[in-house]
């Protein structure tokens, strides 16, 4: 993402926010192979070390070409990386197949060929397992969504959540999410949740 003007990073209370670079790629494949976390996200299956790798591809291109991408969270005490959160390159099917829900992709590079889609920032956070329970996550959604409001010209803001990630979803509610649907992502159902305090859709 787009990081304040002058600084490196977003900052809050415990946590420094900021762009992920070749030295995160370790902690990263460690975080995407943990069954626990990788049972809500994605497919739902632990990432390989060459699918993190691919993905982490794609996130900094995602910086280059759209100012969009999860940051690392890094707790200012002492550097620990904590896991990702951010502002992702999140598209949705503008329409769905007779019978299906809409589909929904992270990196517009993804999005099949002929496929009309609409673009809105996904607001995401994964943290390693030993760092969860902490506040940590809702933390880092408020810094980048009042970085979001702050800064940057969105006119809405997703968070895309697996129904069994209750606090994944605990998180959002906090900040007064509304449901607006269910999509289809990797071929697994996630609820979409829209956040306030952005324009009109």
């Amino acid at each position: 993402m787009t990081l304040p003007p002058g600084t490196d990073y977003i900052e809050s209370e415990r946590l420094l926010l900021r762009r992920m670079d070749e030295s995160d790629l370790d902690f990263l494949i460690a975080v995407h192979g943990d069954p626990e976390v990788a049972r809500c996200i994605g497919s739902g299956a632990p990432r390989t070390p060459a699918e993190t790798e691919r993905w982490f591809a794609d996130v900094l291109h995602g910086y280059v070409h759209y100012g969009l991408g999860p940051l690392i969270v890094t707790r200012k005490e002492d550097g620990l990386r904590l896991g990702r959160s951010g502002l992702s390159d999140g598209v949705v099917e503008r329409t769905a197949r007779a019978g299906q829900l809409r589909r929904m992709w992270f990196f517009r590079t993804h999005v099949p060929g002929g496929t009309e889609y609409d673009f809105m920032p996904e607001l995401g956070y994964t943290f390693a397992r030993a760092n969860w329970g902490q506040g940590y996550a809702s933390e880092a959604a408020r810094a980048v969504s009042g970085y979001a409001r702050q800064y940057l010209n969105h006119p809405a803001i997703m968070s895309v959540i697996h129904a069994d990630n209750i606090a994944s979803r605990s998180v959002a509610l906090k900040f007064g999410v509304t449901y607006r649907d269910d999509v289809d992502m990797n071929g697994r159902v996630y609820q979409r949740f829209i956040w306030p305090g952005f324009g009109p859709r």
